[in-house]
């Protein structure tokens, strides 16, 4: 199948902001083994997880809204 420039431009969108989820979810990942290993840090690693948490949230409603804009265009 061959894709137009836009719907190129849309698919590399794509791709990043699913580079930019793994790094999130790898980072939410490393924050939640440290609040494992560190009970006294608790509370500050679970509110740092939380707020990757919503980014993450964030970042796969604007993958939605990328993947949604780019079947439009088929």
């Amino acid at each position: 199948m061959t894709y137009t420039d836009d719907q190129r431009a849309i698919i590399e969108r794509m791709g990043e902001i699913s580079r930019r989820m793994d790094a999130m979810l790898d980072a939410n990942r490393e924050t939640h083994a440290a609040a494992s290993r560190d009970i006294a840090g608790l509370m500050g690693h679970l509110i740092e997880s939380n707020a990757r948490l919503s980014e993450i949230v964030s970042l796969n409603r604007e993958h939605g809204d990328a993947f949604r804009e780019f079947l439009d265009t088929l």
